[in-house]
């Protein structure tokens, strides 16, 4: 069987994956979206694109770190170059609908924490639709408040108006 050899190194490449290949932008919009951020860290520092997105119009990876609050990826992303001024919809959501910078949903958040009790936080959350674990983790958070208020310092600092 000639072909075997070949078969056998198709398998190897399958089975250990070369290291210092770039990660995808699923890989990193999984770790961003899920609140993980050590792997974050470990794909931004193999080369993983800081603007990743899922589709063309849709939200970035900027947006979902905005979105839970996580201030320590939102510098990750910033530091690699990503671009707090992208406007982006909601996944699944069509162009047409209002897009968003990455400062616009932190604000949005930290106002969401400001007049939700913590008790009702989140029912409210998943009354809208908004039942995503990482998000409704970070915003029962008691330091939510201050996580949000850092972001939102932070992309102050970048977002052009």
């Amino acid at each position: 069987m000639r072909y075997r050899p070949f078969f056998l190194f198709a398998l190897l490449l399958l089975l250990f994956p070369v290291s210092g290949c770039k990660p995808t932008p699923a890989s990193l919009m999984a770790a961003v979206k899920a609140d993980n951020t050590e792997e974050a860290k470990k794909l931004i520092q193999k080369g993983a694109d800081a603007n990743s997105r899922v589709s063309p119009t849709g939200w970035s990876a900027l947006h979902y770190a905005a979105r839970n609050g996580n201030v320590e990826i939102v510098q990750l992303l910033l530091n690699a170059g990503a671009d707090p001024n992208y406007t982006g919809a909601l996944e699944g959501q069509t162009s047409s609908v209002i897009s968003l910078k990455p400062l616009v949903i932190a604000r949005a958040n930290l106002d969401l924490i400001g007049q939700i009790p913590p008790s009702r936080m989140e029912d409210t959350l998943r009354q809208n639709g908004l039942d995503d674990p990482a998000l409704l983790k970070s915003m029962a958070d008691p330091k939510a408040a201050d996580r949000y208020q850092q972001v939102v310092d932070a992309l102050q600092k970048v977002t052009k108006n």
